[in-house]
């Protein structure tokens, strides 16, 4: 050790030193010496960039800045030797004092009133949570307002939403027990350091610690108590911790397999594992996805491995990879259960099977295919029937507005006729027919379903399923239906030109018949069952409204950011350039992510509606043969938004963001 390196250890003066955070100085790469007759020396290396630096000291001291310049290893030495008596509990003093200041800090800003800080400071005593992290908790700051005060009165970065999204892979270098009792947690590791999320820094000896258990160069961001106990909630759970025994139990269950095993053994096995490890392990996917409210499970082969992710507001998300030796049997288990071909790999094949849980009767759809010689199966969730309220008549439909609400019921008044819905799976239509046809419900009225499968439960309607195997088909069904005197009939989906035929024939003949199609939009279902059999002037005469839908997913109302669109992303949904320009004054709101939306940004759904009644003038279109974009031109004059305009309106009213408007519904058109 030089000479001047030892002189500079020995002339720091703590008081100086222990009022900037070792993260800074390790990040600008910078140690404040002392102060000799009004000057500050501070000694840096070749790297360190001299304006950040001073631009951080100025906000601490008004002493004139004088530089001393050290070799690289020197100033790292400088920066981390153990010979320093740093007094870093004054750095933690200064986050605990924080936790005071921070609330008038707050109330200062009109952020929280003088009763929500007193609300959080008894909770805090309760807890032992910092005051910050309880008003977070409590719902009264968000996150990111809570960092960027912490940030202001601590001097320190924060890690972010990201880092913390990302930190899966990484939170098994330190064991579960160090973590919790040192109050860090692994963000983030290049192989050569490793980045931790600290509640109150860290002192060098548990540094050391860190550096000896993992063998990388320790460094250190602050993390608010709040992110800290959400990440130990994630990534330690009990239920976690079963699914990964779970895991490891099929794969040293697997390695014991004999590889000689015949055909006939594999299936014998198969279908007598009903406790085994694999069981257990399929039967976690399925109740993981129950529980988290999941559409889709899908099990797809990757070019080493399988992995499992889960449909959930309309986004794919993985969960976690598949061990490689129990791949096949879990491929096998889910074919047992669903009753297909456990020896066939080369064809397609689909199955049901049921299962109790948590006092529910859940019904699945399976489907495999073979994909680059594995094979890939996805699950389709089918929620147990919901019951509605018999006796409340109103119509509610999620995002839509009062008139919206209001053309739909003129719609309904129609004694006669097809009301129809259109969009992609999962779009919400049959959400939307139930709650028209709640509205409808009255003892005076004889309603009939047949449906595939029954999805929502409503006393005082009579409802039938659709069973191929048995012959109930919905055109068969249809057939029975107009034999039982009904004077409201619900058809699941119209599929195919003989379903069609009897719809036409039923509303002809004084029925009024509520059903769903496939189409991007209401004037599009026209052409649909003009193009499925359906002549046009029956058509014309028979429909009296479609109602086209979308779901797009609602900003979280933590989180979410106000800010001014740039003119590139106001022509994603507009044309106009008059209307361009207004919007780019308009507010709008873009997704940040927090722990309330697991770091998504969003927070559940709404839908965007495409409410088209059929009037006399678009039944004269549709008469004459006319093509959907005429159609569609006649209804946006009477009055239509169509589904651009009214996702449109939900992003200026802050609920959905450009992003999504693109992922739903595309960029915008004429």
């Amino acid at each position: 050790m030089n000479e001047l390196l030892i002189k500079l250890k020995n002339s720091i003066n703590k008081k100086i030193y222990n009022q900037i955070s070792v993260t800074a100085m390790e990040q600008h790469l910078f140690v404040p010496i002392n102060v000799r007759d009004n000057y500050l020396f501070v000694a840096i290396n070749s790297q360190t960039d001299k304006e950040q630096v001073s631009d951080i000291l100025r906000e601490t001291f008004t002493y004139t800045i004088k530089y001393i310049q050290l070799s690289n290893d020197d100033l790292l030495e400088l920066i981390k030797s153990s010979n320093i008596n740093i007094d870093l509990s004054a750095a933690n003093d200064r986050v605990k004092e924080s936790r005071h200041k921070i609330g008038e800090m707050l109330i200062d800003d009109g952020i929280i009133t003088d009763a929500q800080l007193l609300e959080a400071m008894a909770e805090s005593k309760k807890t032992k949570m910092p005051v910050g992290s309880v008003l977070c908790k409590l719902g009264y700051v968000s996150l990111e307002q809570l960092k960027r005060y912490l940030k202001v009165q601590t001097g320190v970065d924060f890690v972010t939403a990201e880092q913390i999204q990302k930190q899966a892979q990484y939170i098994n270098l330190l064991s579960e027990d160090f973590i919790r009792v040192n109050r860090c947690i692994p963000i983030y590791s290049d192989e050569k350091e490793i980045l931790l999320g600290a509640v109150s820094l860290l002192k060098p000896a548990i540094l050391k610690n860190i550096q000896y258990i993992t063998g990388l160069q320790p460094k250190q961001l602050l993390i608010t108590a709040f992110e800290f106990e959400n990440s130990l909630s994630k990534h330690f759970s009990e239920e976690k911790k079963e699914t990964d025994k779970l895991m490891q139990m099929a794969s040293e269950e697997a390695s014991s397999f004999k590889q000689e095993q015949s055909l006939s053994e594999m299936v014998d096995k198969d279908l007598n594992d009903s406790a085994g490890s694999v069981a257990m392990f399929v039967n976690k996917i399925v109740t993981n996805a129950i529980d988290n409210k999941v559409s889709d499970i899908h099990i797809e082969p990757r070019l080493n491995s399988y992995i499992v992710r889960y449909r959930k507001d309309g986004m794919l998300q993985k969960v976690f990879d598949i061990p490689n030796k129990v791949e096949n049997s879990i491929i096998s288990r889910f074919k047992v259960i669903a009753r297909l071909n456990i020896a066939e790999h080369r064809r397609p094949q689909d199955g049901t099977f049921s299962m109790n849980y948590k006092g529910g009767a859940y019904d699945f759809r399976i489907s495999t295919l073979p994909v680059s010689g594995k094979e890939k199966i996805v699950i389709r969730v089918l929620a147990p029937a919901v019951s509605l309220n018999a006796m409340d008549k109103t119509i509610n439909l999620a995002g839509a507005s009062k008139e919206e609400i209001n053309r739909v019921k003129d719609m309904c008044s129609a004694p006669n006729g097809i009301i129809l819905t259109s969009g992609p799976t999962g779009s919400g239509k049959t959400t939307t027919l139930y709650s028209v046809l709640k509205s409808l419900n009255d003892e005076t009225v004889n309603i009939t379903t047949i449906e595939d499968p029954i999805e929502i439960r409503l006393d005082g309607i009579n409802q039938s399923q659709v069973n191929t195997k048995a012959g109930i088909t919905f055109a068969a069904c249809m057939k029975s239906i107009l034999r039982q005197d009904p004077d409201i009939i619900l058809i699941g989906e119209i599929r195919d030109y003989e379903t069609l035929e009897i719809a036409v024939s039923a509303a002809l003949t004084g029925h009024l018949v509520l059903s769903t199609v496939h189409t991007n939009s209401a004037a599009a279902t026209v052409t649909r069952m003009i193009e499925m059999g359906a002549k046009d002037y029956l058509v014309a005469s028979t429909l009296t409204g479609v109602i086209a839908q979308r779901l797009v997913r609602k900003l979280c109302d933590k989180c979410k950011e106000q800010y001014f669109p740039t003119y590139a992303e106001a022509r994603k949904v507009l044309k106009d350039e008059v209307e361009i320009e207004e919007f780019m004054k308009t507010p709008i709101y873009r997704p940040v992510g927090c722990e309330e939306c697991d770091f998504s940004g969003y927070k559940g759904r709404l839908g965007v509606y495409e409410i088209m009644p059929i009037t006399k003038e678009i039944k004269k279109l549709i008469a004459e043969g006319a093509h959907d974009l005429d159609i569609e031109e006649q209804a946006v004059k009477e009055g239509m938004l169509v589904l651009q305009s009214a996702c449109l309106r939900h992003i200026k009213e802050g609920k959905t963001s450009i992003d999504e408007f693109v992922r739903v519904l595309g960029l915008a058109t004429e």
